[in-house]
């Protein structure tokens, strides 16, 4: 898989590195909260720490040092001799010894750790082309206040029923077959599910608060999951799983076991969110599912006409997507690369990313639902400019971990936007300097079109660029015969029936992975839909053909079988769209930007 389409160093590992085993089952990623929550740091000193590999016959100690907000691989990829002992296939697992045991999360910041600690390193192989990108997490620093006291306690991986039933209660299979405790940071005022849920690496199954933590003393002790975390500190716990099952939104009164949710009532069915983010949109969540049934029944037909399985036809779509990547479509995508953006936002109540890229003059494209998300839920319409203004920033140069450039702040304007398209163009305060606007280089996108290229910023991480191989574009759609379209898909929103929810673009993207064909060894994947809407789609011109607006797992039954579907809308559509609002819009300076941008439209 093309990971930056950049050159640069690539023997340092990311944040994250070995997430694609802690994703849950439903393809969804575990947010991590405790990065931001407001707690502060004991010590604002650099903290002085060691390591050695696992395997060393000499068993050699490195001292490397941290900043107390640097994350522990931060701090360990600063270190000369970690930076010799890694490869650029390689992922990690960190061992606690001495004060602090047990396996550390990579993303601990180092001012919850205690100075001098010792870590012993276990590097993996991460195998197969396209699984180098770092999935997992969209990440921030803490806030700075410093009246909140951190705890760190230990889970082993197993727990147990009532009647003594072994369970798994963690995502990554190699954790699963070890006997190493986990060391959990938890805050004062935290609940013991809350803190597990945070942590990122528990199954979803862990995330009730009707289950407890045993304590293995004489007497033995048990805490319920909604306790607060704050006397746990060096304890270790196993949980004990209860076999009550809460009731979901509608359940019947059989435990939820057969319960499930009608189209409509996909974002009610889901579980609320402790990260401290928006939840997506619920006309969102919707789309995306409806879109992969379409995907699912797509390739069903597709593999009928074809005389093939499903499967073959799915693995002849990744294997198209895992091409060699020619020459020409390389020069021709980095020469755009600079135009992409990185889109944040901060409030109070919460922080989230998306993707963006610069159109001409001031302006940006993105996707609707990350402005929505920006603004929140509870923001009325004519307060989102503002809202806009205090919340986002965008960075162009966030193409190395640790150096995101000079943040641009967004403009109070908010005008053009289309929920059904899911496109909003922003504004920036000032121009970007030295960047080139690629509302010059859009273009139709032909049945033909061979592989597509997104571009952006995944789990809010450095800017990579992922090969898709081209499923299905609805022409007709992309022409610009889109009245009928278009009103039926805000119906369809309105109504909550998620039917007409069909992207123009669907592709199958590089990074699909295969459990079935490494079965002891942890694999990983780079899920582009995670806070990558917004991306542009290129062709192998470099021509800017789509808006990246999400993406969904493609598994059927039990299947080991996963592909990634990634989902878009046609430029040509967006732009048609706008014009056709163009009289109704209320200022002249919208109508004029969308008068330059479909003079500038090839």
């Amino acid at each position: 898989m093309m990971s930056d389409g950049l050159p640069g160093d690539k023997r340092k590992l990311q944040t994250s590195r070995y997430s694609e085993e802690f994703v849950p089952k439903n393809g969804k990623i575990l947010k991590n909260s405790a990065d931001q929550m407001d707690c502060g740091a004991e010590n604002l000193a650099r903290k002085e720490f060691t390591f050695s590999v696992c395997g060393d016959p000499d068993n050699i100690q490195y001292a490397f040092t941290g900043d107390p907000d640097d994350g522990l691989i931060t701090a360990l990829n600063s270190s000369c001799d970690f930076e010799e002992k890694v490869r650029v296939d390689s992922t990690i697992l960190v061992y606690g010894e001495g004060g602090l045991k047990g396996l550390v999360n990579v993303d601990i910041l180092c001012r919850y750790l205690p100075p001098h600690t010792h870590f012993r390193l276990l590097f993996l192989r991460c195998p197969g082309p396209g699984r180098e990108g770092a999935g997992g997490e969209l990440r921030r620093p803490p806030a700075t206040r410093h009246d909140c006291r951190h705890v760190l306690f230990y889970v082993e991986p197993s727990g147990r029923t009532v009647v003594n039933t072994a369970q798994r209660i963690v995502l990554s299979d190699r954790i699963a077959q070890g006997q190493t405790k986990l060391c959990v940071l938890g805050f004062e005022g935290q609940t013991v599910r809350q803190a597990l849920t945070a942590d990122g690496r528990f199954d979803p199954r862990v995330h009730d608060d009707t289950h407890k933590l045993l304590e293995k003393v004489e007497p033995p002790r048990k805490i319920q999951f909604n306790h607060a975390v704050d006397g746990l500190n060096g304890r270790s716990f196993q949980v004990e799983m209860s076999s009550y099952k809460k009731k979901l939104p509608g359940d019947d009164g059989s435990g939820g076991k057969n319960w499930k949710p009608r189209a409509g009532k996909v974002a009610e069915a889901l579980p609320p969110s402790d990260s401290g983010r928006y939840p997506l949109p619920r006309w969102h969540v919707e789309a995306r599912k409806a879109a992969l049934l379409r995907f699912k029944l797509a390739v069903s037909r597709n593999a009928e006409l074809g005389n093939m399985s499903e499967r073959q036809y799915l693995n002849r779509l990744h294997q198209e997507a895992q091409s060699p990547i020619p020459a020409r479509a390389i020069r021709r995508v980095i020469e755009r690369l600079a135009s992409v953006g990185c889109l944040s936002w901060q409030t109070p109540s919460a922080q989230g990313g998306g993707s963006c890229f610069f159109l001409r003059d001031r302006y940006l494209l993105t996707s609707y639902h990350a402005v929505e998300m920006m603004v929140g839920n509870t923001t009325p319409p004519d307060s989102w400019p503002a809202a806009v203004h205090d919340a986002g920033q965008v960075f162009f140069g966030y193409e190395e971990d640790g150096q995101k450039g000079r943040p641009l702040k967004l403009a109070a304007w908010l005008e053009i936007f289309d929920q059904a398209l899911d496109y909003a163009v922003l504004e920036l305060e000032e121009s970007p300097p030295g960047l080139q606007g690629l509302a010059e280089h859009c273009a139709l996108l032909p049945p033909d079109a061979g592989n597509l290229y997104i571009a952006g910023h995944p789990d809010g991480q450095v800017k990579k660029v992922c090969p898709c191989s081209l499923m299905t574009c609805d022409q007709q759609r992309a022409a610009g015969d889109s009245a009928n379209l278009l009103e039926n898909l805000r119906t369809a929103i309105a109504g909550g029936d998620a039917e007409n929810y069909l992207p123009d673009i669907v592709m199958v993207a590089s990074h699909a992975f295969n459990r079935a064909r490494y079965p002891n060894t942890i694999l990983y994947k780079a899920d582009f839909h995670h806070a990558a809407s917004g991306s542009p789609i290129f062709n192998a011109d470099g021509l800017v053909v789509g808006l990246h607006c999400g993406g969904e797992i493609h598994k059927k039954n039990k299947d080991p079988e996963r592909f990634c579907v990634e989902l878009g809308r046609s430029i040509k559509l967006i732009v048609h769209n706008m014009a056709c609002k163009s009289d109704s819009l209320a200022t002249e300076k919208s109508k004029q930007f969308i008068k330059d941008l479909q003079s500038s439209f090839k």
